[in-house]
C-alpha cells in the first residue's frame, strides 16, 4: 500500500512541477565573450502568451535576471527600468530575486564597477513571452490624444480663475 501511495505522490508532483515549468520562458540576451567597459543595456518587450493562463491576464508572473562572467570576478548593479534590483560584488555570476513586472517594454541595464567579460545573460519569465528589441533606441513616449484636450481645459480654468481673482481684487480695493 505504501508503494502505491508513493507512486501517486510522484505522479502528482511530476504533473505539478511540469505544469509550473510549462509556463516559464527564457530569453538569452548575451552569449559568448562580451567585453563591457562600464555598462550594457538591453530593451525587452514582454507580451502575453497565446492561450495563456487566466492568472496572467493582467500582468505576467515573476521575472528573474541571471548572468555569468568569465576570466575574473565582476562587481556592479543590475537595473530594470532605472530601478536597482540587485548587486554583485567580486562574483562570477548573478541571479536576481523574483521581480514583479508588467507587459510592455522594459530596459535592463547592467552597470559594472570595472571592465568585465560577460559570458551569458538570461531573463526568465513566467506567464509571458519576452523578446529583445534590437533597434538600440529607447521607446519614445507618445502623448495621448486626450492629453491635449486636458491641457486646453486646464488653460480655460486658469483663465477663468485669473478673471475671478482680478474681479475680487477690484471689489476689495473699493
Amino acid at each position: 500500500m505504501d508503494l502505491l501511495k508513493r507512486s501517486w505522490l510522484v505522479v502528482l508532483m511530476t504533473l505539478f512541477v511540469g505544469g509550473t515549468a510549462f509556463s516559464q520562458h527564457r530569453i538569452q540576451l548575451a552569449q559568448g565573450k562580451r567585453a563591457i567597459q562600464d555598462k550594457v543595456t538591453f530593451v525587452v518587450d514582454i507580451a502575453r502568451e497565446k492561450g495563456s493562463n487566466p492568472r496572467y491576464e493582467d500582468q505576467p508572473g515573476e521575472m528573474r535576471v541571471w548572468m555569468r562572467f568569465i576570466n575574473q570576478p565582476a562587481t556592479g548593479r543590475v537595473y530594470v527600468d532605472g530601478k536597482a534590483i540587485g548587486r554583485f560584488d567580486e562574483s562570477m555570476s548573478f541571479t536576481s530575486n523574483p521581480i514583479d513586472t508588467t507587459y510592455g517594454r522594459h530596459t535592463i541595464t547592467v552597470a559594472f564597477g570595472a571592465p568585465a567579460l560577460l559570458m551569458d545573460l538570461y531573463v526568465d519569465l513566467q506567464g509571458g513571452v519576452a523578446r529583445e528589441i534590437l533597434d538600440d533606441k529607447e521607446p519614445e513616449v507618445m502623448l495621448q490624444p486626450d492629453l491635449s484636450k486636458r491641457v486646453a481645459e486646464l488653460e480655460r480654468k486658469v483663465t477663468a480663475l485669473e478673471t475671478e481673482l482680478a474681479t475680487l481684487k477690484k471689489k476689495r480695493n473699493h
